[in-house]
């Protein structure tokens, strides 16, 4: 506990310092924002593994392809956030529309076109996803969505949201399924007192390719993700057994 809570203590005074000290940068190309960016993340998962001895695995690297994709992932934790920053550099990011008034934080995340969404907009929110998702297509940019919409606990299910089988149809890119078990680690709160060591894992999956109909899209792809980050919560019980 103590571990954590230095770590987020330290954590919440890199940020601002982060923030202030690169402010001029936002006016930058997005390439040079990108590098300082990565910098920052590198910081943070090294204070990670030094206090609270939090490191991570990636796996399925081979499974990228290399035409423009969406990457749809579990989402346990802010840990996961951190690390596809440093594996998907060119991405964007689809996030809730309320980080954007973040002090300083939403400047940075507006300098990089991060697409931003307000829920309770329903359809036109999502017209909105679909204009500028097509836009980051057309620049070779990934773009990064979390199919549940919010954080979850280990081993709670909520059901996937239908943006991404609509990104899939109208955007026809591979979609790439990402599985962690991030959330045994680092819980779902970005300032948790309950961090534990141990080696996350990352795994991503093999693509599900243009083809499907909504519906069946949706299923395989919950189906897919679900069952594999089970099945890494499990392979870390079994070895701390």
């Amino acid at each position: 506990m103590i571990a954590s809570l230095l770590f987020n203590l330290l954590l919440i005074l890199w940020e601002v310092f982060y923030t202030l000290i690169t402010l001029p940068v936002i006016f930058f190309p997005e390439c040079v924002i990108t590098i300082f960016l990565v910098c920052s993340v590198r910081v943070v998962l090294f204070m990670l593994r030094l206090l609270c001895g939090i490191k991570y695995e990636v796996r399925g690297m081979e499974n990228i392809p290399k035409q423009p994709f969406i990457i749809a992932s579990k989402h346990q934790s802010p840990f996961e956030t951190f690390i596809f920053i440093l594996l998907f550099r060119k991405a964007v990011f689809i996030l809730k529309r309320e980080l954007k008034w973040i002090p300083f934080i939403g400047l940075h995340l507006m300098a990089l076109k991060m697409i931003f969404i307000n829920r309770s907009d329903g359809i036109s929110s999502v017209r909105h996803i679909m204009k500028l998702a097509k836009v980051c297509i057309k620049e070779n940019r990934g773009i990064i969505i979390f199919p549940e919409g919010t954080r979850t606990t280990i081993n709670q299910n909520i059901k996937y949201q239908s943006g991404i089988a609509a990104l899939y149809s109208v955007l026809s890119v591979p979609v790439l399924p990402i599985a962690l078990n991030t959330g045994l680690f680092w819980p779902k709160s970005i300032l948790s007192l309950r961090k534990n060591p141990g080696k996350a894992v990352i795994e991503i999956l093999p693509p599900i390719y243009p083809g499907l109909n909504k519906n069946e899209f949706l299923q395989s792809l919950e189906k897919i993700i679900e069952e594999r980050s089970s099945r890494l919560i499990a392979e870390k019980t079994d070895i701390a057994n």
